[in-house]
């Protein structure tokens, strides 16, 4: 005897379709980018040219990982490490001048028309350019892969540090006045705070300029264990379009980690108290 189920109830269908209105546009666009990435690795003339007929431009997904073995996957895993390490060291660096620059500069109009020429004239720099310098002036360093990746990232964080200083409203620097706070108490309990939105806007942009200064600037460091960029490099003149397209897929995933964690820290920072 059939078992004979209750349809579902409205509330159960009201809460299932707008969590599938939220997946289907991603999900959508995933097929997409899916379908053109098999469109474009099947449309190059002598793609599959080689003699085991693999990829040797762009692997379509399902060749993503031929060619990799167990010295390739330890060399990747030795880059990632790299990379990763600067990464996150060049993006806390990279927070802590872009927010004292910031502030420095919401301070002292003299000090921002003094600076901001200088800043904006670093920004729109190729890193092309100031990286075979750097390593001339300091040598194929940690140091020098720091200082490629702050440079690119500390951008952001100043801007939007110095425009969320300044937008704090006249009305709560006027109660802060006859309180008589003092500028360390008003920076810390008023200014930094009611700026923290700004900040975190320029935190989302300036993580994934991290990954990119530590994998971009990795291309001109020759000497010590390779990160990412190097590795990118060694796999596309051994025409090895695989195991590339998986160090470019690590990267990016760092990119995207760094993101997700920026995000998360503002929800549980900012968002509480917060509503754009």
């Amino acid at each position: 005897m059939n078992e004979i189920r209750p349809p579902a109830s409205p509330r159960t269908s009201a809460h299932r379709s707008p969590r599938l209105a939220r997946l289907a546009p991603p999900l959508a666009a995933f097929g997409v980018v899916i379908a053109g990435w098999y469109g474009l690795a099947y449309s190059l003339d002598n793609n599959f040219a080689s003699a085991d007929g693999s990829a040797l431009i762009i692997p379509p997904p399902h060749q993503l990982f031929v060619g990799l073995n167990a010295a390739t996957v330890s060399r990747i895993a030795s880059a990632t490490w790299v990379s990763l390490g600067t990464a996150a060291v060049g993006f806390l660096l990279a927070i802590l001048v872009g927010v004292v620059l910031g502030v420095a500069m919401s301070f002292s109009r003299s000090l921002e028309s003094a600076l901001w020429p200088w800043l904006i004239a670093v920004q729109v720099t190729p890193v092309i350019v100031l990286t075979p310098i750097i390593v001339r002036v300091v040598g194929a360093s940690f140091t020098a892969r720091l200082i490629v990746t702050v440079l690119i990232a500390f951008f952001p964080i100043a801007s939007n540090t110095l425009f969320g200083m300044r937008s704090v409203g006249t009305a709560l620097h006027d109660v802060f006045t006859l309180a008589g706070a003092s500028r360390w108490h008003r920076l810390i309990h008023l200014q930094l705070p009611a700026a923290s939105p700004a900040i975190f806007a320029g935190l989302r942009v300036s993580a994934g300029l991290a990954v990119i200064g530590a994998v971009v600037g990795d291309f001109f460091f020759t000497r010590g264990t390779p990160g990412l960029g190097r590795l990118i490099t060694f796999f596309f003149q051994d025409t090895r379009s695989g195991p590339m397209f998986v160090t470019a897929l690590i990267a990016a995933l760092i990119g995207l980690c760094f993101f997700l964690a920026v995000a998360a820290l503002r929800r549980l920072l900012v968002s509480p108290w917060h509503r754009p």
